[in-house]
């Protein structure tokens, strides 16, 4: 990215209130001393085990990532509505559809507030796990089972994205989007093991999980 760009971009922010000025000037030194930093210091923003040179570009990255993410878990979710075959799950399995669409529209949306592109697309697990889903001949039991072995325990699922939204200090805006996401994702999460554990007769912590 080009620094003149890069200027544009800051200046974008700046005037449209996403951040502050206090943030916009110490860009903006980093910018004229070739440095890259963040309100924190010249050690560069941390988040998901990476460094990045400033929390912006960190909020950019997740949000285009998440953004494809969601996108195709929107579509997953829907594929699997097509062909549920559990008359109690079948509307809860929309929902989670519609849910995971909307993050993807609204994290879209954010990414182009501040100025981010969307190169992120869809991975080969993400097409895998949407065939999967939509697969007919796959039962629902079998289903809730796959996904409760993938994203593993509730808690534990939203854990870097609360510890992401935790970090954040500047860009309030999507500070508190991240805080609705997380609920959301934790919701859907307790109620798919919930709905595995009854309906796979599952003696597990699905059920006591689902209900905190």
């Amino acid at each position: 990215m080009s620094r003149d760009f890069e200027f544009k971009q800051l200046l974008r922010a700046y005037r449209s209130g996403i951040i502050s000025e206090a943030t916009f000037e110490g860009e903006m030194k980093c910018l004229e001393g070739g440095e890259m930093t963040n309100g924190n210091g010249a050690g560069g923003f941390k988040a998901f085990g990476k460094t990045y040179g400033s929390e912006r570009a960190a909020v950019i990255s997740f949000l285009d990532k998440v953004r494809a993410g969601e996108a195709n878990g929107g579509e997953a979710f829907d594929a699997w509505a097509k062909v549920c075959t559990t008359d109690c799950i079948r509307s809860g399995i929309r929902m989670v559809a519609e849910r995971e669409a909307y993050h993807a529209r609204i994290f879209g949306q954010r990414l182009m507030e501040l100025g981010g592109e969307q190169r992120a697309g869809t991975t080969e697990d993400g097409r895998k796990f949407c065939a999967y889903l939509g697969n007919a001949s796959i039962p629902d039991t079998e289903k809730l089972l796959k996904f409760t072995e993938l994203v593993g325990k509730p808690e534990d699922a939203i854990k870097p994205i609360c510890e992401f939204q935790a970090s954040l200090k500047e860009d309030l805006g999507t500070k508190e989007a991240l805080r609705l996401f997380a609920e959301d994702e934790l919701s859907t999460a307790k109620w798919l093991w919930e709905s595995c554990a009854i309906l796979n007769g599952l003696k597990t912590d699905a059920s006591a999980t689902a209900s905190m």
